[in-house]
C-alpha cells in the first residue's frame, strides 16, 4: 500500500474503483439511464466503451426529461447542504 499510514477504510480501493468509473461516465455529457457492470475495469476501459457506444448511434438515445422521469433519477434535487446530513460510513 503506497498510501502513508495504510488504508482509511477496509474498502478503500473498491471505492476508488467505483468513484473513477463515475467520473469516466460523467464524460458522457448527460446522465445514463443504464446499467454499468465493470470487470477489472478501468479509466481506458471506461473510455473505450463510452467512444463505442457513441459510435453505434443505432445503440443510444437522448430521453427528454419531464417532470415524471426526474422524479425517479436518484439523487435528483440533493445539493451540497444536504450531504451534512447523510450519516457518516464508518
Amino acid at each position: 500500500m503506497l498510501t502513508p499510514g495504510g488504508l482509511r477504510h477496509p474498502d478503500e480501493p473498491v471505492r476508488h474503483k467505483m468513484l473513477d468509473a463515475l467520473g469516466d461516465l460523467a464524460t458522457a455529457g448527460a446522465p445514463i439511464l443504464g446499467r454499468y457492470v465493470g470487470h477489472r475495469a478501468g479509466h481506458r476501459l471506461t473510455n473505450q466503451l463510452l467512444r463505442a457506444l457513441f459510435a453505434r448511434p443505432e445503440a443510444w438515445r437522448r430521453v427528454p426529461c419531464d417532470a415524471a422521469l426526474l422524479e425517479r433519477l436518484p439523487g435528483v434535487g440533493i445539493g451540497t447542504g444536504d450531504l451534512a446530513d447523510l450519516p457518516a460510513v464508518a
